[in-house]
């Protein structure tokens, strides 16, 4: 017979035991325990899965149900019909309280949201006219959440939009408490001033946009930023060829082949699945007897298709390893769980085009010819997101 509170316990943090106590002569051989594994009844608690039980006093057992005559596999049968009306109540009151949320703030929103302008404005200057094709899903699924990040903002600080010039500071400590990035902010603000300026000239009222934060009022919410508990998804770590060479003996042979292209070419995650299909990429040779490997970028979708392969030159003994692989479609991309065990947290899928900046670098190359090869449409890019300011190269 399962555990009455096992099945329970995946759905709720809470819920009734029956212990069974097989050394004891007389019935009931059992006890009724209350278990919690909430993290409010227990504070400092070193177990990996923590838990506080507490036994069920007699006294209160025929209110529960419980009598001394049952057995042990009655009393579980027991055990788990209280567990799931105690799932149905904290569900119920669950949904009372998400209800109850939604509505207030849907009255929020509509003090200073109305629906019929909302979704002309969502027509006019949300949805893309290509909606239906891969890049218009990408555009308007950006352009939604910022959207849904501006009425955020606009219900919580509660201000006619003709009126937010003179709330620029309420605005930034609202941007201050939830501690965005300055790019987040800039983005937000962006669709905040376009709904702004489209509401006041439906109300024939003067709009002044809300201004940039500078200054001041731009290092305090870098700083505050900077300073959160990061929960989400942060950046990869570089994955450096030495590491990954001493994992060599652990991994898969296509899990590693599939990481060494990534490290070697510094590409991108899906460009590497990609080289499985022979027109995604070609090997160019040159007339002073160079290779040059062309990649053709699924991501950029701004260029025509004759401009989105990027050139990467064949210049080291492990690139032309690489070729081969590639030749051999001899690679399989590797599972996050992989990941985690062989190289610990921080290192994800994206570790081998982190590190091929500095790697190229550490070779004598420059910048500028790295983000050539990464596929940058700027330097800026390559430096700002690849490059370790950590790292220095000395060129003799």
């Amino acid at each position: 017979m399962v555990d009455a509170f096992v099945l329970h316990k995946r759905r709720t943090k809470v819920g009734y035991y029956v212990r069974a106590l097989s050394l004891k002569k007389k019935a009931p051989q059992w006890k009724v325990q209350f278990v919690s594994y909430k993290k409010t009844d227990f504070h400092r608690a070193e177990a990996v899965k923590p838990k506080k039980e507490w036994d069920v006093d007699k006294d209160r057992w025929r209110s529960l149900g419980f009598h001394k005559s049952m057995t042990t596999v009655e009393a579980r049968c027991r055990a788990r019909q209280l567990n799931s009306q105690l799932f149905i109540k904290r569900q119920e009151e669950r949904i009372r309280k998400i209800e109850t949320k939604r509505i207030e703030t849907l009255k929020r929103h509509q003090a200073v949201l109305p629906e019929e302008f909302v979704a002309e404005f969502e027509v006019r200057f949300v949805r893309s006219r290509d909606s239906d094709t891969d890049a218009g899903k990408r555009r308007r699924t950006r352009a939604f959440s910022l959207w849904q990040a501006a009425q955020r903002m606009i219900a919580a600080v509660g201000v006619e939009p003709s009126d937010w010039f003179y709330h620029t500071l309420d605005i930034n400590d609202y941007f201050h408490q939830r501690k965005y990035s300055v790019r987040y902010i800039h983005s937000t603000l962006k669709m905040a001033n376009l709904w702004g300026f489209f509401i006041c000239r439906k109300m024939g009222r003067p709009f002044l946009p809300i201004p940039i934060p500078r200054g001041y009022e731009r290092q305090r919410l870098i700083q505050a930023y900077y300073e959160k508990e990061r929960k989400s998804r942060q950046p990869s770590r570089p994955l450096a060829p030495e590491l990954l060479k001493s994992r060599y003996r652990n991994l898969n042979r296509g899990n590693y082949h599939w990481l060494l292209l990534s490290v070697w070419f510094g590409l991108r995650p899906q460009e590497v699945d990609n080289l499985r299909d022979d027109k995604m990429w070609s090997v160019e040779k040159l007339g002073n007897g160079r290779r040059v490997l062309w990649v053709f970028q699924t991501k950029i979708i701004a260029l025509p298709i004759e401009d989105r392969w990027k050139p990467i030159p064949i210049l080291f003994s492990e690139q032309e390893f690489a070729v081969r692989i590639l030749k051999e479609k001899s690679f399989k991309r590797p599972i996050m769980k992989t990941m985690r065990k062989h190289f610990g947290k921080g290192i994800d899928l994206y570790a081998g085009r982190k590190g091929f900046a500095d790697l190229m670098l550490a070779k004598g190359h420059s910048l500028e010819n790295i983000s050539v090869w990464m596929g940058h449409s700027t330097l800026e890019r390559t430096w700002k997101s690849y490059k370790d300011r950590r790292r220095y190269h000395l060129n003799y």
